[in-house]
């Protein structure tokens, strides 16, 4: 195939609401990204990937959308969003805008006239959705049709008085699911996505994409996810969007899904296949869960990092897709903690694993997504009121907690760790006020450490993260480094993190301690003409044994 632009892209995921305030209005807009874009570019990104800015009660940060052909108040204008292309494009910056095709806002016209039967256009949007009829216990009394369960933690289904009926939504209840075996309905979202296309977006993320197919046969389950997730027929939907709509209009799409197997991930991203261009895989992703804590179950319990499997599930991405698709990395995404507290050490090791992280991902083949305040070393939020969060997870899983037998604390702790909301806190500027993101109180807090950890003061740095990350995606780019081949070096090791990269250019070698206390690796390769490049202690040369301290991470280059 002819080489893409994002092949040699690094993108940057940009959380519209929390970049940086224009108005001061206390949330984030499109004339901020604008306002940024030379900052963006200094860094080294070339496409920008940006959360969902569509009209949205937001009731879930905006993935609720109540209108796909408007902006957001919140955020501005399509003539806002025209000047970002136009702008972006100048600086050769590609936009890419998140798609939502599982499921709308319960605001949205079409839901409005699905529930409502005295709606003149009830029997057109009616089917847009799903339903099911009500079932009745032993008592004769009103129950759901499934025990399924969400991923916002409470019941799939939700009553509609009107029609007698229950609608599905696998998040949540005021984000009705979509039925993509409606026809009408997947002419409409096809006509809305060409629509932005003809805008000039480049790309589109799609999101939650392998959740379009369910099971119809409705069986009982607890909590029933597999009745709702990767069910093989989605592929069809995907292919369908990716014939008719993202392929002949040689837009760039990915999507996500997780746990595929290499059938599925070369059917999702494969060079010879029509669904997306790459695939968001989480197999890297809550290596760290204690799961067997009952208080705090699934991802809310903190454990230690299993680092063996982080190993294991990049070298397998890579392998699945080598020759046959192309590979994503990246660390973490709106929907997970800030890697710097999740899998480094925020508070005694701060510089050391901030920078052993950026070493350990960023050198390793495929096109890397940097999560907007990595580049800086942001960490999750401090709040210590419960009120303070925002995210809509949060407040179900707090009474979860409670009702486990979890204290207050306990459950606060588990939200600092965990929840979505660490990563959606406002971008640290500077040390003004609110972080330099807005003269007024942002839509959510901003972290206490902003005086300290900020763009401002990394700037004039030149040891600081921000310098390292744009040092390597400059070296990135020299070196092709996207498109290397990898190899890890003793992957079952439980401790290191140690691999080579070859390049068509060069030769890379990676030497990292993802723990808190000293270990030793043993290289059994050639150890000669390496030189030392990159290192967060100090320079070291390079020896068959070598002792780590904490989070010490080294990057040799073969010197030919």
């Amino acid at each position: 195939m002819n080489r893409k632009w994002w092949q040699d892209a690094i993108i940057y995921q940009l959380y519209i609401r929390s970049f940086k305030d224009s108005n001061n209005d206390g949330i984030g807009d499109f004339q901020g990204i604008i306002s940024k874009l030379d900052y963006l570019s200094d860094l080294g990104v070339n496409a920008i990937w940006i959360s969902p800015h569509y009209e949205s009660p937001m009731d879930d940060n905006g993935y609720d959308i109540s209108d796909f052909y408007k902006v957001s108040k919140d955020y501005g204008t399509i003539e806002d969003v025209k000047e970002l292309i136009k702008k972006a494009h100048k600086l050769n910056i590609k936009i890419i805008f998140d798609l939502v095709l599982n499921h709308t806002s319960d605001e949205i016209e079409w839901f409005k006239a699905a529930k409502d039967p005295n709606h003149k256009d009830h029997e057109k949007y009616h089917d847009y959705y799903i339903w099911q009829p009500p079932k009745y216990n032993g008592k004769g009394e009103r129950v759901m049709p499934t025990q399924w369960r969400s991923w916002f933690g409470g019941p799939v289904w939700e009553y509609n008085e009107a029609t007698n009926e229950y609608y599905l939504h696998i998040f949540s209840k005021k984000m009705p699911d979509l039925n993509w075996r409606n026809e009408d309905m997947k002419n409409d979202l096809k006509k809305m996505t060409k629509w932005w296309i003809d805008l000039g977006v480049d790309g589109f993320r799609v999101d939650a994409s392998n959740h379009l197919e369910k099971n119809w046969d409705f069986p009982e389950g607890h909590p029933g996810y597999e009745n709702f997730s990767s069910i093989p027929k989605h592929h069809e939907y995907l292919e369908e969007m990716g014939t008719e709509v993202f392929y002949p209009n040689d837009v760039f799409t990915m999507g996500e899904s997780g746990g595929a197997s290499k059938e599925e991930a070369i059917k999702y991203c494969g060079f010879e296949n029509k669904e997306f261009d790459m695939l968001i895989h989480f197999g890297h992703c809550w290596a760290d869960g204690d799961w067997d804590n009952k208080i705090t179950p699934g991802k809310w319990a903190k454990g230690k990092i299993d680092v063996k499997s982080i190993k294991h599930s990049f070298d397998r991405w890579f392998k699945m897709l080598k020759g046959k698709g192309w590979n994503i990395i990246y660390w973490h995404n709106h929907d997970q903690p800030r890697v710097l507290s999740h899998y480094g050490n925020d508070s005694e090791y701060y510089n050391e694993s901030s920078k052993m992280l950026a070493y350990t991902l960023y050198f390793m083949p495929g096109t890397p997504i940097v999560y907007q305040g990595e580049e800086i070393g942001m960490t999750n939020v401090d709040y210590e009121d419960l009120n303070d969060f925002r995210d809509v997870e949060v407040f179900t899983e707090y009474d979860n907690f409670i009702s486990l037998g979890a204290t207050h604390e306990v459950a606060m702790q588990a939200l600092r760790d965990r929840s979505r909301d660490n990563a959606r806190s406002p971008f640290q500027w500077d040390n003004s006020v609110n972080s330099g993101f807005s003269e007024v109180t942002p839509w959510m807090n901003t972290v206490k450490n902003y005086t300290e950890i900020n763009l401002e003061k990394q700037r004039k740095d030149p040891n600081s993260l921000f310098n390292t990350y744009k040092s390597i995606f400059k070296l990135r780019k020299d070196e092709m480094i996207n498109n290397g081949y990898i190899k890890f070096i003793d992957i079952d090791n439980e401790d290191s993190y140690t691999y080579i990269n070859e390049t068509e250019n060069a030769i890379f070698l990676i030497v990292a301690n993802f723990r808190n206390f000293d270990i030793s690796v043993y290289l059994d390769i050639n150890i000669e003409n390496y030189i030392n490049i990159y290192y967060n202690y100090s320079v070291r040369e390079l020896t068959k044994n070598i002792e780590l301290k904490p989070y010490e991470a080294l990057v040799f280059k073969l010197n030919k």
